[in-house]
């Protein structure tokens, strides 16, 4: 194949707000089974910045080496085959992904199957093997033209909220009264409520959806539709303490956690930790009085798809999926931002929390170089 130039934008690891861009060269044949991607255009949300941040602790770094001391920040998005030396994946086929902040990835394919295939890459081997699945955009019942931007953007974030959302019915919403969600504007927080609103009307719950969200963004949380409550951060102790309380924090803010803690205090039945959209407010001097547990989305997807089996498990995912994208279409307006400048804009915005809710981010690093 000719030799390709390509473009890597990467972080430091411990300096979230260094940023560089790499160059590096594929050239020369693929070897057996290889698929080189031109990566076309991929999503960036508060997720990423959650990925960052737990870089070394979830190992996410591991999914794209990079220079020692730096990260690529993994991105869900949509790419192209550019050279393919695997009989089954062919030139010019599209492919929705788990892929690097990059022009270009280059995969070892294995287990093709009739919607995609896993990559098999050595340093990917060991890691959750919903990551390293790609699926082939032609055969993808859910893809269309027209909600292709909205999978990208949404659908990494849908997968958590179902996951969430599912967790919490097994366990019976853990006998709570009211369910708290942190950060109700990101768009996880939004699907979740969006999902436990419509189990509350079909299956007759009687929960309370409660979303805590900055001063600017309570109108706009209040708009959804889906919360049966707003308050702003500064008067949550409005909320009824009495009753017993589970709460989803997606802001990872480490004040919010003690004060929510304190204020709920044995009514506060079960504490789930999901993001660090406040990362830089994840530590704090008062010592959290009941630690949170931890949502690792992977772990329960591979144990429902266990249970369920794999068709069974996207069948149940793509159902939920179209109830959320029906509500929020018309709420969520794309912005494209393209080459370098756009993206490490982007990033950096979204590093410092500067992010309007109803916006969706897609960026195409290749473009505008």
């Amino acid at each position: 194949m000719s030799t390709i130039q390509a473009l890597d934008f990467a972080v430091k690891q411990d300096q979230l707000h260094q940023t560089k861009f790499i160059t590096k060269t594929y050239s020369g044949d693929l070897a057996s089974n290889q698929v080189l991607f031109e990566i076309e255009s991929f999503s960036l949300t508060s997720n990423n910045i959650t990925y960052a941040v737990m870089g070394e602790k979830m190992n996410y770094w591991k999914f794209f080496p990079s220079q020692t001391g730096y990260g690529i920040i993994p991105a869900w998005g949509f790419a192209k085959v550019a050279h393919s030396s695997h009989p089954e994946v062919k030139v010019d086929q599209r492919f929705y992904g788990y892929y690097p902040m990059s022009t270009h990835l280059l995969v070892h394919v294995d287990k093709v199957g009739s919607m995609g295939f896993i990559d098999v890459g050595e340093h990917r081997k060991t890691l959750p093997t919903i990551y390293n699945y790609y699926t082939n955009v032609a055969l993808d019942p859910a893809n269309t033209p027209e909600t292709e931007e909205l999978i990208a953007i949404l659908r990494p974030l849908f997968a958590t909220s179902f996951l969430i959302d599912d967790f919490l019915a097994e366990k019976e919403f853990f006998h709570a009264s009211q369910i708290i969600l942190t950060s109700a504007s990101s768009k996880t927080a939004q699907a979740l409520a969006c999902l436990l609103a419509h189990r509350k009307k079909q299956q007759k719950q009687d929960f309370h959806i409660i979303g805590l969200t900055g001063t600017r963004n309570v109108d706009f949380v209040k708009d959804l539709g889906h919360y049966d409550q707003v308050l702003s951060y500064d008067s949550f102790a409005e909320l009824d303490a009495d009753k017993k309380s589970v709460v989803v924090d997606f802001t990872g803010n480490h004040q919010t956690q003690f004060e929510l803690q304190v204020h709920l205090s044995q009514n506060l039945a079960y504490n789930c930790l999901v993001g660090l959209v406040d990362w830089q407010n994840h530590r704090g001097k008062n010592p959290l009085p009941k630690r949170g547990e931890l949502f690792f989305a992977p772990t329960h997807a591979e144990k429902r798809q266990k249970e369920w089996g794999l068709s069974g498990f996207h069948e149940k995912l793509g159902m939920a999926w179209q109830i959320f994208l029906e509500a929020i279409q018309s709420s969520i307006l794309i912005k494209n931002y393209q080459g370098r400048d756009g993206l490490e804009k982007l990033y950096l915005d979204m590093l410092n929390g500067q992010i309007d809710p109803s916006h969706g981010n897609m960026v195409s690093l290749g473009k505008a170089l």
